[in-house]
């Protein structure tokens, strides 16, 4: 979303008050693109002299990277001195862009937050317009890290004396989370370790289990595993402390004696009560279920359609309709809440619908529709045993001390509490010792998997089959090696090769464009996609679209193919489609190196490395 105020105007503002070079932070590429975009519809705002020092330093950079010569915003940069900077620019041309702002010889740039925590590219000015950006997720705030990292590129060093960070008023803008990041303290760091099959490969390869624990132990991941242990150990010592407070009874665990005793009883009770009469708790909620009657579950709300009884246990329950428009049936005893609300039933084909809808407009908080209705789960009953008929006393005397302790007021008293803190005690001391030993955990189950498949022996010694895949250090791992070793790979020609890895690769869900794919490369990603879900429990499994494969397929397929004419067959940016290809070559590199153990499919993936790096694939390393 553009700046409230227009960029033109706004660059011209801050020249005025000799406030240039600026980066102007976005929330989107296309936001910078507009921005941009803007000023083609004005005459060129600089001198020719600077018009010619901008096109002289293109063109030197334009030796180094020639896909530049005729960058389509080539033009505009020259004439205005302003430039956009995103993900979906070529890597060569946001260099360019960089250089040309570390000359001094820009106004301004356009850029995403990217920009921010990636490049040392500094301004005497930066402009926060939004304080939220756009993810895969949609709109999120920026963070703390996030706005102190744009304020940080305010200020050159060695020609500023001073930065200005300049917040532009906007409908968008949140003052309130802009203060909180600019003076507040950055999001903690936290360990983005992962241990990988390749990785267990590796270790056990070069150290013993021990060592390698060892080495496990002394990880950042570790660290932080720890800390929350630590932070966890000070609630059990107040757990233990409360526990120890209540006061001494006759029985030595008089927690779990009174949780028996109490089952018993309502067991009991239940047992004896007449066959279809429901429990009071219950039968004061049925007269309220009607149809449209909203009702509250353990994670969801639902509309409730009909009441009925089971056969047999004649238990009570209902035909619910959810928020999106599902049936379900639930037990009455499930419904926490009766809420105070309710949904008309319309018949019909798009009755359906319009329950759906209606329902989720209803307000996040809405009231219990009647306090006095007796909760689903009814509170402990301190005098539980007054409620005990005679020959339920005498038969759970034989059974139970509690009847007859003179502790039996105390214990149904403090047992609600001490039961919850018992529990939270117990989960407390299972979630250290899950903390503690959290990686090396990690590490034996992936351990046991490659066992499983034959990578690692009884004794955890690599086999023949683990000696090469340790070499597949990308991600997946464990699918590419499964590919490998099943020969799902075998057989396959260069453009087909590097579309299942390009499918492999790719991570970004976003629509777009694509070529279609040939018959054998679909072929090939059906037996992918089998295989992926063969090892959904081990490793989770790509996203595998068919659609991005084809461009490495067309790419390789056609080596006469120029870069501009594989861009124009898809909506794609061009920076995410040299990203991709990148990417891809990264994969097909470590197959290359499998000569030893699979020449023909080695030699595949060099040819088609050979066929890729041309033209912007051969600018950067």
């Amino acid at each position: 979303m553009p700046p409230s105020i227009h960029p033109i105007d706004l660059i011209r503002t801050l020249k005025s008050k000799q406030l240039t070079p600026a980066i102007v932070f976005l929330t989107s590429r296309r936001s910078c693109d507009n921005a941009l975009e803007a000023f083609t519809h004005i005459p060129p705002t600089l001198s020719p002299k600077r018009q010619a020092t901008i096109s002289r330093l293109i063109d030197q950079w334009t030796v180094t990277y020639p896909s530049i010569q005729n960058h389509p915003l080539r033009e505009r940069v020259i004439q205005y001195g302003v430039a956009a900077h995103h993900a979906g620019h070529l890597p060569s041309w946001k260099i360019v862009i960089e250089e040309l702002m570390r000359e001094g010889v820009l106004d301004a740039v356009f850029a995403t937050t990217t920009l921010a925590a990636g490049v040392d590219f500094p301004a005497r000015t930066v402009i926060i317009t939004q304080s939220n950006i756009r993810k895969s997720q949609g709109f999120v705030d920026l963070t703390v890290a996030e706005v102190q990292q744009i304020a940080g590129r305010a200020g050159r060093r060695g020609k500023d004396q001073v930065g200005f960070a300049v917040v532009t008023p906007s409908p968008y803008i949140d003052l309130v989370r802009l203060t909180e990041g600019l003076t507040g303290c950055p999001e903690p760091l936290r360990s983005q370790f992962e241990i990988s099959y390749s990785m267990v490969l590796n270790l056990l390869k070069a150290y013993p289990q021990d060592h390698i624990q060892t080495i496990l132990d002394k990880s950042f991941a570790q660290f932080q595993l720890n800390t929350k242990a630590e932070t966890l150990q000070t609630t059990i010592d107040t757990l233990e402390a409360s526990l120890a407070d209540y006061a001494p009874r006759p029985c030595a665990d008089w927690i779990h004696q009174w949780q028996s005793f109490q089952q018993t009883v309502l067991d009991t009770t239940k047992r004896l009560r007449p066959r279809g009469d429901s429990p009071p708790e219950l039968a004061a909620r049925i007269p309220y279920l009607i149809p449209g009657q909203v009702v509250s579950m353990s994670k969801r709300r639902v509309v409730v359609m009909h009441l009925y009884r089971t056969r047999g246990k004649n238990n009570p329950m209902i035909t619910a309709m959810r928020f999106d428009g599902t049936i379900a049936h639930y037990p009455v005893s499930a419904i926490k809440k009766i809420i105070d609300a309710t949904v008309p039933l319309p018949t019909g084909r798009h009755g359906k619908g319009a329950v759906s809808n209606q329902a989720r407009a209803l307000p996040t908080k809405l009231q219990p529709l009647a306090p006095h209705i007796p909760a689903i789960t009814p509170d402990v009953n301190p005098h539980l045993i007054d409620t005990l008929t005679p020959d339920m006393f005498q038969t759970l005397s034989e059974h139970f001390p509690c009847p007859t302790c003179p502790s039996q007021h105390t214990c149904g008293v403090e047992f609600a509490t001490g039961h919850a803190d018992r529990t939270k005690l117990h989960h407390h001391i299972d979630s250290i010792q899950q903390l503690q030993t959290g990686l090396w955990r990690t590490f034996q189950k992936r351990m046991n998997v490659l066992q499983h498949l034959g990578y690692l022996t009884s004794a955890n010694q690599l086999t023949e089959v683990g000696e090469w895949a340790r070499y597949i250090r990308i991600s997946p791992s464990l699918l590419v090696t499964e590919l490998i070793r099943t020969d799902v790979l075998a057989g396959m020609d260069p453009p087909v090769l590097a579309g299942v890895m390009a499918s492999i690769a790719f991570d970004d869900d976003r629509p777009a464009v694509f070529p279609r794919i040939s018959q054998a490369l679909a072929g090939r990603l059906t037996h992918v996609r089998q295989l992926a879900r063969s090892l959904e429990a081990y490793e989770e499994p790509p996203l595998l679209r068919a659609d991005v494969a084809a461009l490495p397929e067309r790419w390789i397929g056609d080596p006469t193919m120029r870069w501009a004419d594989l861009c124009k067959g898809t909506s794609m940016a061009e920076g995410d489609i040299y990203r991709l290809l990148a990417r891809n070559l990264e994969y097909l590199s470590q197959i290359r190196f499998l000569s030893a153990t699979h020449p023909l499919l080695a030699a595949t993936a060099t040819q088609a490395i050979q066929i890729m790096q041309r033209e912007v694939l051969e600018e950067l390393p």
